[in-house]
């Protein structure tokens, strides 16, 4: 069974731990900064535009469409609360309770990778044309120094491309509640916890964006299976100890993951729901506070 678009989430209480319900403090001043930088970069582009420098005009360009890509990018950080169940998400009998990412997620980083990298190229064609034209040597250690980080930026590019489009679940990234425990795929990794080895679940703010963290017992870790992305390979063991369920990318209400999963693991009693429509139910009726 899946939930209808049209379907209401129960507003529960917003916990204190996530600070105010309103767009957090920083992603307030980044969108500012961001849009001061699509204005900046019309004027740029235009005078270098009038004086025929075709690679400046075209940086400015990128400069602007840059900040555009930012600004796409956080656009599910602006809806703090939401009034629907999440469109996609699903009940098997044999899987559980399965909340996709939304489907923009992915497209959406991807298109700011690729502005990222052909901005990156532009800059490296400026240092590049700033290096065969300069005699000063001070000037041309900073070419050489910006070259050095363009090449390394455009690595990073790449490996950040591979982890989104590598991927265990051939259905994309989710989160799945079942009796057993949570599972977490994204990238190349997939990490499980199972009810009995949570120590808590909590309202965290991680990397400026709201979050239900989930911390195994002192004397367990979370399971953890990664591909041959680096990115997984450096953080396995922060996968071992923190396993972060955001509310924004799953597309839901946040208090409402929040108490979706303190009550499955509160209540064994009731996990068997996770296998039925019954869980949907319970999510409609918002009898998660028990």
């Amino acid at each position: 069974m899946s939930a209808n678009a049209e379907e209401k989430s129960p507003m529960l209480a917003w916990p204190s731990d996530w600070g105010k319900e309103r767009i957090p403090t920083k992603i307030t001043f980044l969108l500012v900064f961001l849009g001061v930088m699509v204005l900046v970069s019309i004027p740029y582009t235009l005078d270098f535009a009038r004086q025929g420098d075709s690679l400046r005009a075209f940086y400015g360009v990128m400069i602007g469409l840059m900040a555009l890509s930012f600004i796409v990018a956080l656009l599910p950080h602006l809806r703090v609360r939401r009034t629907t169940l999440p469109r996609n998400m699903s009940v098997n009998g044999d899987t559980g309770l399965r909340l996709p990412f939304i489907s923009s997620w992915k497209p959406t980083l991807i298109i700011w990778l690729v502005v990222g990298a052909i901005f990156i190229v532009v800059r490296g064609a400026l240092f590049f044309t700033h290096l065969s034209n300069s005699e000063d040597t001070g000037r041309t250690a900073v070419d050489v120094g910006g070259l050095v980080v363009v090449v390394v930026v455009l690595l990073l590019i790449l490996v950040m491309a591979s982890f989104l489009i590598a991927g265990r679940n051939k259905q994309g990234p989710s989160a799945t509640l079942d009796m057993q425990g949570i599972t977490l795929s994204l990238g190349s990794s997939v990490r499980v916890i199972g009810w009995e080895d949570i120590d808590t679940v909590f309202a965290a703010i991680v990397n400026n964006s709201r979050a239900v963290r989930i911390i195994p017992n002192p004397r367990t870790r979370i399971q953890v299976e990664i591909g041959r992305n680096i990115i997984d390979y450096l953080q396995r063991r922060y996968y071992e100890q923190y396993m972060d369920l955001h509310p924004q990318v799953l597309g839901i209400d946040p208090p409402l993951l929040l108490h979706l999963v303190r009550f499955y693991w509160q209540h064994p009693e009731s996990r068997d729901e996770l296998s039925s429509d019954a869980v949907i139910e319970r999510m409609r009726r918002g009898e998660l506070l028990g």
